[in-house]
């Protein structure tokens, strides 16, 4: 048996039941006509390819563990283990990847103890380093795992401010399991240069450019898509950080003075 870290009993009353049981009936259609892919198109029957990298899968390991389901994630395991490839030509957003597959990998290592979701998280976000290589140090939305190159996405210039200051819980648990400060480093420089630019009342605009390191300047300021998350992640990494570092409590507060922490 695979050592887990944490325990779990499963689910422990009706309503939880029912929850396992529609995840096992989403899981089983996944694993019928979708396995490895990235997402199952239920009406069609049919795969849907993103990044190439075994979204639905990774995003499901940990709640497996959580679920008492030992069948179905010892099989996606073993698929971490022996088909998920990180050497795809696909252009990849360094967003989703971070949040769904590193934060997925790292989640059920965490969960597992089991050290192949370590040394895939580790080669996932070497792969992702590039990204981070502009002349600002704001990274670019996207990036190449192969060549390990980043560059704005096709449709803009700039990249997303939500994006660029959403990644930094899953670099900094990596450097802190590794000991390994590359990955923390390079997502603290974005929340400081971030921190650093003006802003309207603690409220930021969606965009920003990774090359000037500046908000575009025509940009809009919402709560909504693109900027959301900013805020959310703010308070996160005060507490991340053991509630350490003052200006992301800062600014935090002043983002949201009706909700002073």
């Amino acid at each position: 048996a695979l050592p887990i870290c944490l325990q779990f009993s499963g689910p422990q009353n009706e309503r939880q039941k029912a929850v396992v049981d529609a995840f096992k009936h989403a899981w089983q259609g996944y694993r019928t006509y979708a396995w490895g892919k990235d997402h199952l198109r239920p009406i069609s029957k049919t795969q849907q390819t993103w990044f190439d990298l075994g979204l639905t899968l990774i995003d499901s390991l940990d709640t497996m563990l959580v679920m008492g389901l030992t069948e179905e994630y010892t099989e996606a395991r073993d698929w971490v283990e022996s088909d998920l490839k990180l050497t795809t030509e696909k252009d990849v957003n360094l967003f989703e990847t971070t949040i769904r597959v590193l934060g997925g990998l790292l989640s059920t290592y965490h969960l597992s103890q089991d050290k192949v979701f370590l040394e895939k998280a580790t080669e996932l976000a070497d792969r992702m380093m590039g990204a981070f290589d502009s002349v600002s140090g704001i990274p670019f939305s996207d990036v190449n795992l192969r060549s390990r190159t980043g560059h704005s996405p096709k449709w803009s210039p700039d990249s997303s401010t939500s994006e660029v200051t959403t990644i930094q819980l899953e670099f900094r648990d990596l450097s802190r399991i590794t000991g390994n400060p590359k990955y923390e480093d390079a997502v603290s420089r974005v929340s400081e240069k971030v921190h650093a630019l003006e802003k309207t009342m603690g409220l930021v605009p969606i965009f920003i450019n990774a090359n000037t390191g500046k908000f575009r300047q025509s940009s809009t300021i919402t709560m909504g898509a693109r900027g959301d998350s900013y805020y959310e992640y703010l308070l996160k990494q005060w507490l991340q950080t053991g509630k350490s570092i003052e200006y992301l409590r800062e600014d935090y507060n002043l983002s949201d003075r009706k909700s002073v922490v």
